[in-house]
C-alpha cells in the first residue's frame, strides 16, 4: 500500500470542508437512495459484496447499490482523486491504513463522533489486534475492519512422527528442534511463504518476543530494543543456520506436498485437499510457535470499509455498514465467498465459524486471530516499509549486526514520525 499523505490534498481537503461533513438522513421509504461503492481488487469483491447488499436492499426496498470492483493498483490513486474532488463513491474498501490516512486529511466521516453507536459496535465486537491498526492514537476510527488475511502454521503430522517429532512445534525451541530433526531426515525442513525475507515475516517474531515497532503513544520506535534484536537473530538463523528458501513467496503447498518442506508459515490457506489432492488429510494447521514470552503473535492483513466524507447519504451508509457486523450478513459473505472458491474471514473471530471448517482447523484460526496483531497505526509506518525490509535484509544477506540494522531502521522511523 502506497502512503496516502500529501500536503496539497490536505490543503484541498481543508479548504472544502467549512461547513463540517456533508451529511444527509437515512433515506426514507419515500426517498429512492443509491449508494456507491468502491471495492479494492478483482471483480470477485463486488460479486461477494452483493450478498451483503441484497440482504440490505430486501429489508431496505428504497435503498440500492452500485458496486465498482477497482483493482489495488488504481484504487488508491482514484480514492485520492475522489476525495480531493469531493465527488465518487459513497463508501470505500481500502487497505487497514486507508481509514486513518483519509480521515486525517478530512475524506472520511468520523465513525467515532458521526455515528456513536455504529463506532461502539465495531470496537466491542472486532478482532482486538486488526482493530488496533484502525483506530487512531486518540481512539477516532474512520473505517472499520471488513475482512482479514491471518499468518497460520501448517505442517505435515505424518512427517512429523517420521522424524521423531510429537506434534506441532509450540515454542521457539521446538520448532528449531524441528528443523533439525526433518533435516537429518533429508527434508529441506521449514519455510516462511507470507513475509518471506520482509517486515511481515519479521512481525511476528517481533512481538513473541515482548517488542514492537513504537511505542504505544506512537513518539519513537522501538524496534530496535532488546527484544527486536532477539527477534531479528532468530528470524536470520532460519536463513543462515536452516537455509531458508529467499524467494519473494515459496511454494508451501508444494513443500508440504512433496514432503521437503513438513512445516512452514503463510497466510490462510484452507483448499490443499483441492489444489493438492494427494495431501488429502494429510496437513494440518496451528497457531504460531509461542516467542519467550508466551505470546503466539501472528500479522493480520486485510481491509477497512468506511464513508467518504461528501456523501449525502451517509446516514444510509453508516446503517449498512452496521450490518456487516451481525453474523446473518457475516455468514452470507462467507458463504458466497466460498461459491467463489475463496475464504472470506470476517474480523469478528466467532463468526468464522461459519467457514465450515474441519474442527480442528477452526479451533486452530480462531485463537490465532485472537493472538494476533496488526501493522502499526503511527504516522509515516508505510513510508518506512522500505527501510525495514532493507534493514532485514542486510542483516540476512550481508550480515550487517542486527542491532546496528535496527538502530538505522529506528532512526528512519523517527524521522517519518515527524514529517
Amino acid at each position: 500500500m502506497k502512503a496516502l499523505h500529501t500536503k496539497a490534498l490536505a490543503r484541498t481537503l481543508l479548504a472544502t470542508v467549512t461547513g463540517g461533513l456533508l451529511l444527509s438522513g437515512l433515506a426514507s421509504a419515500q426517498a429512492p437512495t443509491k449508494l456507491v461503492v468502491w471495492l479494492t481488487g478483482d471483480p470477485t469483491a463486488a460479486t461477494i459484496m452483493k450478498t451483503a447488499t441484497d440482504l440490505y436492499t430486501k429489508a431496505h426496498p428504497n435503498v440500492t447499490f452500485d458496486l465498482q470492483a477497482i483493482p489495488w493498483g488504481d484504487s488508491h490513486t482514484k480514492i485520492l482523486t475522489a476525495a480531493a474532488a469531493r465527488q465518487g463513491p459513497d463508501i470505500i474498501t481500502g487497505g487497514l491504513s486507508w481509514g486513518i490516512e483519509l480521515g486525517n486529511l478530512g475524506g472520511m466521516v468520523n465513525l467515532t463522533k458521526q455515528y456513536p453507536a455504529l463506532d461502539k459496535l465495531v470496537k466491542a465486537e472486532a478482532i482486538p489486534g486488526l482493530l488496533a491498526s484502525v483506530v487512531t492514537t486518540d481512539n477516532q476510527l474512520y473505517a472499520a475492519p471488513f475482512n482479514l488475511t491471518v499468518q497460520l502454521q501448517f505442517s505435515r503430522p505424518d512427517l512429523l512422527k517420521a522424524a521423531g517429532i510429537n506434534g506441532n512445534p509450540q515454542t521457539w525451541e521446538q520448532l528449531t528442534s524441528a528443523i533439525d530433526k526433518l533435516q537429518a531426515k533429508g527434508k529441506k525442513g521449514f519455510m516462511i511463504q507470507w513475509g518471506n525475507l520482509d517486515w511481515i515475516g519479521y512481525f511476528p517474531y517481533l512481538y513473541q518476543a515482548g517488542g514492537s515497532l513504537y511505542d504505544k503513544g506512537c513518539t519513537k520506535a522501538t524496534v530496535n530494543s532488546a527484544a527486536g534484536v532477539k527477534a531479528l537473530t532468530f528470524y536470520r538463523d532460519f536463513y543462515t543456520k536452516y537455509k531458508l528458501p529467499t524467494d519473494n513467496s515459496p511454494d508451501l503447498g508444494g513443500g508440504l506436498d512433496n514432503g521437503n518442506y513438513p512445516l512452514g508459515t503463510s497466510y490462510n490457506t484452507f483448499n490443499f485437499d483441492i489444489t493438492y489432492p494427494k495431501m488429502k488429510g494429510k496437513w494440518a494447521i496451528s497457531p504460531l510457535p509461542a516467542g519467550p514470552t508466551g505470546k503466539r503473535t501472528s500479522f493480520l492483513g486485510g481491509t477497512v470499509i468506511g464513508i467518504m466524507a461528501y456523501s449525502k447519504n451517509a446516514d444510509a451508509a453508516a446503517d449498512f455498514l452496521k450490518t456487516l457486523y451481525t453474523a446473518k450478513v457475516s455468514d452470507a459473505l462467507v458463504s458466497n465467498a466460498r461459491k467463489q472458491g475463496l475464504y472470506f474471514i470476517p474480523p469478528v473471530a466467532e463468526f468464522s465459524k461459519a467457514l465450515g471448517l474441519p474442527a480442528d482447523q477452526s479451533k486452530a484460526l480462531i485463537a490465532q486471530l485472537k493472538e494476533g496483531a496488526g501493522p502499526p497505526n503511527c504516522k509515516g509506518w508505510e513510508a518506512s516499509n522500505a527501510d525495514m525490509v532493507k534493514a532485514l535484509q542486510s542483516v540476512i544477506l550481508n550480515k550487517v549486526d542486527p542491532k546496528k540494522a535496527l538502530d538505522q531502521v529506528a532512526a528512519a522511523m523517527d524521522a517519518n514520525l515527524k514529517k
